[in-house]
């Protein structure tokens, strides 16, 4: 069934979200981070690595169910479905394998590589149904945030802060919040009627023969998700891990600038190729991404010492994995803007050579070997800095920006050319404007040089600094920008008919 793609809507819906995800991620973290030791945030970055590792593996076949099913093939979903399920039992035996090496390496930890288990399998369920409603109701992903967020928060303070279960608590948190957002997920697909109970033999055939579109791709996701576990493989210890996890912190908040963006694109793109369509995601992502990229930089080790004040001197890596997902978050959208243009399988999965040459293979093999590039630098810079953790970690998020800039370029002039259009350099201009004037705000009240030692004596302070800095960013912004103003005006005009028509009910 067609379903009218609302991509500013959806976007802003996702963008809310995210903007929740942000403060409730912070949250989240700082009163993990705050009650568990060094090592035991190391591993808690480890086991979420290594069931995120695991859980990519999905992508085989998710990426044909959504491209199937916006082309009409309604048995899609259902079929993907089922082949997640199936995925349950091998990948929980690879994930057991995994927490084995991480007894060997680390000489602890089994038992609770063990009790995250079933976030690998509750993530492996996400990462089919988050994918399956982007290119069907966008908006979805971002009711699916509210409620994912909103739980883990409560159920961390409940269990890590009051009830001091520490690192088993911190998993819990996250596996009751993630049960709760597959349920919402899989129950609204099925009441709109995508997730329907039908299974394809032939379906699951042909994409099972053409695993090795989404191959590389696959991988990408498996080596970046699993980037933490393998920090601790090649350092012998958790440490560098724990300084990643603060500095990862900044990159979620920014991705999902991106991902706000990138699932309306996609269907749209789909759809009917308008280069007006990228420039919009384009000028969306910036807004959102403007603020955040100028507070990580200024505030790096405000931000650090929030966490926790133990991780203050890893302050460096928060900016540098900040540039990291600014720039991987503008791949991630010229690479949608590529895949969904690409139009050799409309009729079906073609010719083993006819994908080859497409974009649905060219572009997952770009991001692969800008991953491969990455690990080709950091894999001997954490040999050179074992034994040091705090050059390790930067190491690694210095190998990550180089290794991703090649491929931006490549996607940026491959789009132009697929969906020709315009980057929005005044857009840009404002952005780089409002965030200039938040950074020289934050410098000015000495807001960069607070040390958090004690979080309720600086956090009410320091949010009030926050929201002033937001407040002059979109000020700035909504001076310099007509699209701006433009886009304020339709936000009020559609919230003013929603009210209209609730009134008139």
């Amino acid at each position: 069934m067609e379903r009218r793609i609302r991509l500013r809507y959806s976007t802003l819906i996702n963008y809310a979200s995210m903007l929740y995800r942000m403060a409730a991620a912070v949250g989240f973290v700082v009163i993990v981070a705050r009650r568990l030791s060094v090592e035991e945030f190391g591993l808690w970055g480890i086991i979420f690595s290594a069931s995120n590792m695991l859980a990519a593996l999905v992508a085989f076949w998710s990426m044909w169910a959504q491209r199937f099913y916006v082309r009409g093939r309604e048995e899609a979903p259902g079929t993907g479905l089922v082949l997640t399920l199936i995925y349950w039992a091998p990948g929980s035996l690879a994930y057991l394998g995994v927490s084995l090496l991480e007894e060997r390496i680390l000489g602890w930890g089994f038992d609770y590589m063990l009790a995250g288990l079933p976030m690998f399998l509750l993530l492996t369920l996400n990462n089919y149904l988050v994918p399956l409603s982007n290119v069907t109701k966008p908006e979805l992903r971002g009711y699916r945030g509210f409620l994912y967020d909103t739980l883990r928060l409560i159920l961390a303070y409940l269990l890590v802060a009051q009830l001091r279960m520490k690192l088993l608590g911190a998993l819990l948190a996250v596996e009751l919040a993630l049960a709760a957002g597959d349920l919402y997920l899989g129950a609204e697909l099925r009441r709109i009627g995508v997730l329907r109970p039908r299974f394809s033999w032939s379906l699951a055939a042909e994409w099972l023969k053409a695993l090795y579109i989404p191959l590389a791709g696959t991988l990408t996701q498996f080596m970046r998700t699993g980037l933490r576990a393998v920090v601790s493989w090649v350092s012998g210890s958790e440490v560098p891990v724990a300084y990643l996890n603060v500095g990862f912190a900044s990159e979620a908040p920014l991705l999902q600038a991106a991902q706000a963006a990138t699932p309306a694109l996609y269907a749209r793109i789909l759809r009917e190729k308008r280069g007006v369509d990228v420039e919009e995601s384009l000028r969306l992502f910036l807004l959102f991404a403007g603020y955040m990229l100028a507070t990580f930089i200024v505030l790096s080790r405000t931000i650090a010492s929030l966490y926790n004040p133990e991780y203050a001197e890893a302050h460096l890596v928060i900016p540098l994995i900040a540039i990291y997902a600014t720039l991987l978050s503008l791949t991630s959208i010229y690479g949608t803007t590529l895949r969904g243009a690409e139009e050799v399988d409309r009729e079906g999965v073609p010719s083993y050579r006819r994908l080859l040459s497409s974009q649905l293979f060219k572009v997952p093999a770009t991001r692969l070997s800008a991953m491969l590039l990455s690990y080709a630098l950091a894999v001997p810079a954490l040999v050179y800095y074992r034994g040091d953790p705090l050059r390790s970690a930067e190491a690694v998020a210095v190998a990550l920006n180089i290794g991703v800039m090649p491929a931006l370029l490549h996607f940026y002039r491959q789009a132009g050319r697929m969906v020709p259009h315009r980057f929005p350099l005044r857009e840009l201009s404002a952005v780089l404007a409002g965030s200039l004037v938040a950074a020289l705000y934050y410098v000015a009240m000495g807001v960069n040089g607070i040390r958090v030692t004690r979080f309720w004596a600086y956090a009410p302070s320091l949010a009030l600094h926050l929201a002033a800095g937001l407040a002059l960013y979109v000020f700035t912004v909504y001076a310099l920008s007509p699209w701006m103003r433009r886009l304020v005006r339709d936000a009020l005009a559609f919230a003013r008919s929603g009210l209209n028509r609730k009134l008139a009910q």
